[in-house]
């Protein structure tokens, strides 16, 4: 795992090694540290998170079965990418891609990952979200326009056609 915080940007790169452990402790440590309500004021859409170690294969990371279940066991104890996510960088839609089925073809990609990103945002994402947010002391206007973001952020990513 290696950090990289800078005073408005923080960036989280999960190691092949912990993917492979199956070792979540390391990301969770880091990612829980936000939670405190300086941090979670701070850093609020101002992190983003990688893996560091596939560089060398072809494939897309959600291709990886350890790598979707270390994202999913990871999204169990923190679900707040919403809140904390860059809606400029492409960690939010690796995050996403982790949820949804691989290998999707360009023609079932749009169907397929809006709707399984939805119903994660429905059930997981924007709950979360808007609970940092009041507990943050943001405005219905200020989580209004994050949860745009997020909704303009899915949308620009699959007419690129990469999540």
């Amino acid at each position: 795992m290696n950090i990289s915080m800078k005073p408005d940007f923080l960036s989280i790169i999960i190691s092949r090694k912990d993917i492979e452990a199956g070792d979540i402790s390391g990301a969770l440590s880091s990612l829980m540290q936000l939670l405190n309500p300086e941090a979670a004021i701070r850093y609020c859409e101002k992190v983003d998170i990688g893996v560091h170690g596939y560089d060398d294969d072809p494939r897309e990371l959600n291709e990886f079965p350890e790598v979707r279940d270390f994202i999913n066991r990871l999204d169990e104890k923190f679900p707040y990418w919403c809140y904390f996510l860059s809606k400029r960088a492409g960690g939010l839609g690796f995050i996403f891609s982790c949820f949804c089925p691989p290998y999707l073809t360009p023609e079932s990609r749009e169907g397929i990952w809006l709707e399984s990103i939805g119903e994660y945002l429905m059930r997981r994402g924007f709950p979360a979200m808007n609970h940092l947010c009041e507990a943050a002391g943001c405005s219905e206007s200020e989580i209004e326009r994050m949860t745009n973001r997020v909704m303009e952020y899915i949308t620009t990513a699959v007419d690129r056609s990469e999540p």
